[in-house]
């Protein structure tokens, strides 16, 4: 079955029908940031499998995480909805934004990641395996 997710404004669509490699909560201080929240939630593809449109409208921010590897962070420039994540350590996959997605009804996180940075008022999802760091 086709998923189908994009950016606030519409600008920015994308689909797949492939199932996620991993579904995870991430609580490091820059998703944090990102999201404006106490994690983001997202899911990894290939980049092959994904079908992205409005590919001109996405803007990026590259940083380098703290392992000295580079993470683009790729973002609508009109409504300024974050969408995906590509980080040095895993070429060639995608970091879905679940928040993006049109139903996210299915996803079921496994993982909780960057957990020594939660924040107290969002704790890691005890229904999850536990990582201080990177899983």
């Amino acid at each position: 079955m086709t998923k189908q997710g994009g950016c606030l404004c519409g600008g920015i669509r994308y689909e797949f029908n492939e199932e996620p490699i991993a579904c995870v909560h991430c609580h490091c201080s820059d998703c944090q940031r990102v999201t404006g929240s106490g994690f983001a939630t997202v899911f990894g593809l290939a980049d092959e499998q994904v079908k992205l449109s409005g590919r001109d409208r996405l803007g990026q921010h590259t940083i380098s995480a703290d392992s000295g590897q580079s993470v683009t962070r790729l973002f609508c420039k009109t409504c300024g909805s974050q969408l995906f994540t590509q980080a040095e350590n895993n070429p060639g996959f995608l970091w879905i934004k679940a928040g993006s997605l049109d139903d996210s009804s299915w996803l079921k996180p496994t993982d909780s990641c960057w957990t020594g940075s939660a924040s107290s008022w969002a704790p890691a999802d005890p229904d999850t395996t536990h990582h201080v760091g990177n899983p």
